[in-house]
């Protein structure tokens, strides 16, 4: 009968026809394997697997933030030749991120940071866009880090990656590299036992040009890119890798062979004949003959029967399983490579519509200052957009601000939530200068959808809005409204409009809010009331908006202009009628 069999003395388990008396078992490799017996298996070097030894991007205090067993049970599956991709997949989703008190659900979707990820950060290798895990990257983006220090820490490097070229180009291989092996763990495995061997020795092989780039790529960094060197020089000076790097080589170069060819006058070869052959020295993975035949006498005693080439994979196995701590920390440090990438992607996407992006000064003791302020969604729809200035004002104040439809309000709004989330994050803002003090939420509401099955019409809606604010804005905070009390007549709306601005005085945070009430915009402005400052898009002499922002209110929305720019006049809605009746 077909039974699994499991051997007590190594832990290798095995499937194939059990008899009486000797058992004869057909060797196949499965996740859990050991080494031949001849050959002593050395102990882990448990520090490369440690916490304090991770070579952690994110975060000055290392942390791991992903199921490492999990992670190591899914990647030796694969690596046996099992299909483990979706399982892989489904750890790497379950990336943690660091402690964050902000709410993504209060902003994420109005500022569509899902989509400043797929357009403004585009990774390429060899100037061809790649996919990348827009997932993760997105979780970092919405979580700013409750303690400074972590945001800190990715600053630091970025500022490297700025001012080192080369550093950015050892960072680009090393993410090739990792790439690399990590689509070998996500492909299928070959199904016949000689390519299957074969594809082994090369993710083997790929894990190896991993560690050597970590090690010879940050040699001279001085930002927390130097833990990929120090990481790759600890792996690569352990027994563990000495091990990997015997395997590989004898894999590679079991012996020099040098021929002398004998050519006829036509150029083709007329004989071969071998000069010498020597065996590569130090090979621990080369044995006498009489060496092999003992081990597979010793096997045979024990009851087992092997072929040479089960004694490979066994071989492989054994250095897998002692390379094996090293992978979690590869696989995390693949997606923090993700993010170094995209933020110099958006850097390059920028600067490639001649704008320019910072690292912004935080600070609490300075008013915010944003010079060159621009909206980085607008690459999404091949337009570049036209920077502006802004002086922000502090807690417990309100900037109102009014302009003709299409004239660039909500597009700031967008711009001011973006630039104060990736300043937090550690990221790149959308500004070529930026000072700002550090909040300790945002609540936007910039994006006013309807739904068939909503309970309440546009008023309803509107004040349900606003009582979110209220559940979720904290003191301090950063709230950003679009077109507060749109959804009802003039005289209630500016009535709830003042209700809510009085009442955010009382809460404290900073808030940005633009609105289509000019004349009661007008009437606020003349109170002179400290609390409240008012903007305007500026016009040029055409009255045409220049996407730039000065001080006062707008005399008018230009609806009419808004109107005959879309077609939305008395002539042409005429001649529609007279084509449809004619």
């Amino acid at each position: 009968m077909n039974a699994p069999f499991h051997s007590p003395s190594s832990g290798l388990i095995m499937r194939g026809p059990v008899r009486a008396g000797r058992s004869r078992i057909k060797w196949r490799p499965l996740p859990v394997a050991v080494e031949p017996a001849p050959i002593v298996r050395r102990p882990r070097e448990p520090e490369l697997a440690s916490v304090e030894a991770l070579p952690d991007l994110l975060h000055p205090e290392p942390r791991y933030l992903l199921d490492r067993e999990a992670l190591n049970s899914q990647l030796a599956f694969a690596f046996a030749g099992g299909d483990a991709a979706d399982g892989i997949r489904r750890v790497l989703m379950e990336l943690d991120t660091a402690p964050s008190d902000w709410r993504p659900e209060s902003f994420a979707r109005h500022l569509f940071v899902d989509e400043l990820v797929r357009t403004a950060c585009r990774v390429e290798l060899d100037k061809t866009p790649i996919e990348i895990d827009t997932h993760f990257l997105g979780q970092l983006l919405t979580r700013p880090p409750a303690d400074p220090a972590i945001r800190d820490f990715r600053r630091t490097i970025l500022a490297e990656l700025v001012s080192a070229p080369n550093t950015r180009a050892e960072l680009t291989e090393l993410y090739r590299r990792m790439r690399h092996l990590r689509g070998m763990f996500l492909s299928l495995a070959p199904t016949s036992r000689q390519d299957l061997t074969r594809h082994r020795l090369e993710v083997l092989a790929a894990v190896r040009l991993v560690l050597e780039q970590m090690k010879q790529g940050f040699i001279e960094s001085q930002s927390g890119l130097a833990r990929l060197s120090q990481f790759g020089d600890r792996a690569l000076g352990s027994e563990v890798y000495r091990r990997l790097r015997d395997l590989l080589d004898h894999d590679q170069q079991r012996a020099h062979v040098l021929v002398q060819l004998r050519l006829g006058g036509d150029g083709k070869v007329r004989g071969v004949e071998v000069q010498s052959l020597v065996e590569v020295p130090n090979d621990s993975f080369r044995f006498s003959a009489l060496r092999r035949w003992g081990m597979r006498l010793s096997l045979w005693v024990r009851g087992y029967g092997f072929s040479e080439e089960a004694l490979i994979d066994q071989w492989i196995d054994g250095v897998y399983q002692e390379v094996s701590p090293w992978l979690p920390a590869l696989f995390q440090i693949f997606s923090h490579l993700e993010l170094y990438l995209a933020a110099m992607a958006f850097k390059d996407a920028a600067e490639k519509r001649g704008l320019a992006v910072c690292l912004p000064e935080l600070s609490d003791e300075e008013g915010p200052l944003l010079e060159g302020l621009f909206n980085p969604l607008l690459f999404a729809q091949g337009v570049t957009p036209v920077p502006c200035h802004l002086e922000r004002t502090g807690p417990g104040t309100t900037t109102i601000i009014t302009g003709p439809n299409s004239g660039g309000k909500t597009r700031l709004l967008q711009a001011v939530g973006l630039t104060q989330l990736l300043a937090q994050v550690g990221f790149f803002v959308p500004a070529a200068k930026a000072r700002l003090r550090p909040v300790p939420m945002i609540f936007c509401s910039l994006v006013q959808e309807e739904t068939f099955d909503q309970g309440e019409g546009r008023l309803g809606t509107e004040l349900l809005r606003i009582r979110r604010l209220f559940e979720e804005a904290r003191p301090g905070a950063l709230v950003v409204l679009d077109e507060l009390c749109s959804g009802t007549n003039p005289s209630e709306g500016e009535e709830i409009f003042m209700l809510v601005v009085s009442l955010l005085h009382e809460l404290g945070p900073e808030t940005l809010v633009t609105s289509h009430f000019l004349d009661f915009a007008s009437r606020l402005a003349e109170t002179a009331d400290p609390r409240l400052r008012f903007l305007q898009v500026e016009l040029n002499e055409r009255e045409q908006p220049t996407y730039a922002f000065v001080p006062g209110v707008a005399r008018t929305s230009l609806a009419t202009r808004a109107a005959a720019r879309l077609g939305v006049t008395k002539d042409e809605l005429l001649a529609l009628i007279h084509r449809h009746s004619g």
